[in-house]
């Protein structure tokens, strides 16, 4: 039945530019089949008589240092702890269909989505009710003085990803080039991919109206090292009745004597703060040694339709050095990094940490057959949390890129204000291959031990996860030759 619906949805797709596609010169539709398995322990409330609990006011602990809210006048104490275990088994179907020569420099481009649960035990995917989407959709026309789409499409840069359905216009005169782009914005989001990390989204809520953005971007490259770009963006409240968002963004970035520099700014006319400012200065090995020093001042932004922008986020200033060194007569390169934060006042009412600091190393090896490897570790000492990340990697891949890998991982997060201290150590292995010159099959599956302490409400358990994705094509690349396929 799932099939059966997937198939005639993309039918659907195909017939929307039918009338367009029939005198094209090329149709080419790809697809990804994605499959994964996901388990979950969700936090849920529980009590217990304060009688168990140790110390007084209204944060106590239980006798294994579980954290307890017990109010004034209450026998009970309240308390997270994990549940349950759930799962769910997502499947998401993504093409994309391209037509050209339709006429001189006009093409069309289609993307849609669709989504099912092939089980559902408890835990319903963020999404999943949203049977079928339209991701994109829109015609394109090139010329030498420029490009213009009209439909539904997207927008990049220093600013972050919008859609919206409109028009885009960009012109190109030299060295200079002009952008503007104008229609209705839509969700945020909505070209996540399919492995983004939507069970972590800090807003899922859509704003209570549409909204229209309008912007526009110039860029200008002086030599072919060298390239500048102002970009504007509004979003308005479909009644005009205020704002969603209204930013602006510089990025700059040059080359000279071995030696690049890149520059970002980022500012938020709706709250005054500068949510981005960013130096950074590399240079390239040099006798096997390179490296980059970067400060960089950032504050968290929120669309003022969110609820977050009002507890007034506190941003931070990081200056970070990072080292690389390949090594001389061996396949191998070594990087360490470290950093230093200073947080800007909370005006919390408490004394929190105002400082903190992040260094790993990591190293490449790439050796003469079939055989590379990578290891990592990194530390990270924050304002209300800390982590500590180890990962290590050996992959072999032979002829028709195929490849096998295996990777072990050991993670450890601390929260200092919410559930304690978690590890994870994991392993898991990932297998791609091509099946037919068309068809490519890549899968992972792997076991992920968490253990809890230190006041982590929940017992030690194992998560499972699991993937297989099926990538395919259906006509030639507009790259190659008249006749061939990719």
């Amino acid at each position: 039945m799932m099939l059966k619906r997937l198939t005639l949805f993309a039918l659907a797709v195909v017939s929307c530019v039918g009338p367009a596609a029939t005198h094209a010169q090329g149709v080419r539709v790809s697809g990804v089949t994605y499959v994964q398995t996901v388990e979950l322990r969700p936090l849920v409330y529980d009590s217990v008589s304060s009688y168990f609990a140790t110390g007084t006011g209204e944060w106590r602990l239980m006798a294994d240092g579980t954290p307890v809210r017990c109010l004034s006048g209450n026998d009970y104490c309240s308390y997270l702890r994990s549940g349950d275990k759930i799962s769910a088994a997502p499947l998401v179907q993504d093409l994309s269909l391209a037509s050209w020569g339709i006429g001189e420099g006009l093409s069309v481009r289609v993307d849609v989505r669709a989504r099912a649960q092939l089980s559902t035990q408890g835990l319903i995917y963020p999404r999943s009710d949203r049977k079928f989407e339209l991701i994109d959709a829109y015609a394109e026309l090139e010329r030498s003085w420029g490009r213009g789409r009209l439909g539904r499409q997207w927008i990049s840069g220093g600013l972050g990803v919008y859609d919206f359905d409109g028009a885009d216009l960009l012109l190109r005169r030299d060295r200079f080039s002009l952008e503007g782009w104008a229609g209705r914005a839509l969700e945020a989001g909505l070209n996540d991919t399919y492995a983004s990390a939507e069970l972590a989204g800090i807003e899922n809520l859509p704003p209570d109206q549409d909204g229209y953005l309008f912007g526009a971007r110039g860029r200008f490259r002086p030599n072919a090292v060298t390239a500048v770009t102002a970009m504007y963006q509004r979003v308005l409240m479909a009644d005009h009745g205020g704002v969603y968002s209204e930013r602006a963004a510089v990025d700059a970035t040059t080359r000279a004597y071995g030696t690049s520099i890149d520059v970002g700014l980022a500012y938020d006319f709706a709250t005054g703060a500068w949510n981005e400012a960013r130096l950074r200065v590399g240079r390239a090995g040099l006798h096997a040694l390179g490296g980059s020093v970067e400060v960089r001042h950032t504050v968290p932004f929120f669309e003022t339709w969110t609820l977050w922008g009002a507890f007034s986020p506190v941003g931070y200033d990081e200056a970070r050095a990072t080292v690389d060194w390949r090594v001389k007569a061996m396949p191998l390169v070594i990087s360490a990094h470290g950093a230093y934060r200073k947080y800007g006042d909370t005006d919390a009412g408490l004394t929190l940490r105002s400082n903190g600091w992040r260094a790993g190393a990591d190293a490449m090896w790439q050796g003469t057959g079939a055989l590379s490897g990578f290891a990592s570790y990194d530390v990270d000492i924050g304002n209300g949390a800390s982590s500590n990340d180890a990962r290590a990697s050996l992959r072999w891949s032979g002829d028709g890129d195929r490849t096998i890998g295996i990777t072990g991982s050991a993670v450890q997060n601390i929260y200092e204000f919410r559930i304690g201290t978690g590890r994870v150590i994991g392993g898991a292995v990932d297998v791609a291959m091509p099946i037919a010159s068309d068809l490519r099959v890549r899968a992972d599956c792997g076991f992920y031990r968490q253990l809890f302490s230190v006041g982590a409400p929940g017992p030690d358990w194992t998560q499972r996860r699991a993937s297989v994705r099926l990538e395919w094509t259906l006509g030639r690349d507009p790259g190659l030759a008249a006749g061939k396929t990719k």
